[in-house]
């Protein structure tokens, strides 16, 4: 017996490592639908932030509102989106 395939999706975002820069990142996934499963941040040593959000059981057209909130975001230098079977 095979377990159901469950699509999730991953976020990629790059920012200036501020204060509040995760949490406003984590701000565009206020709603309860886009609650995050899991996210885990990576600093570099040119003041840039890396942060992974993976959100499972989203539809696509609210992951693609979240990416484009993103890219608008002018502390956001980089917002990618990802699906993958998890």
């Amino acid at each position: 017996m095979t377990a159901p395939f469950e699509i999730a999706n991953r976020f990629e975002v790059l920012t200036w490592r501020q204060p509040h820069a995760l949490s406003n990142v984590l701000s565009h996934f206020s709603t309860s639908q886009s609650q995050p499963s899991r996210v885990s941040t990576v600093a570099h040593k040119d003041g840039t932030l890396s942060v992974t959000i993976v959100v499972k059981a989203l539809a696509e057209t609210d992951a693609r509102a979240i990416q484009t909130d993103l890219k608008e975001d002018k502390q956001v230098l980089r917002a990618m989106l990802e699906h993958f079977v998890g």
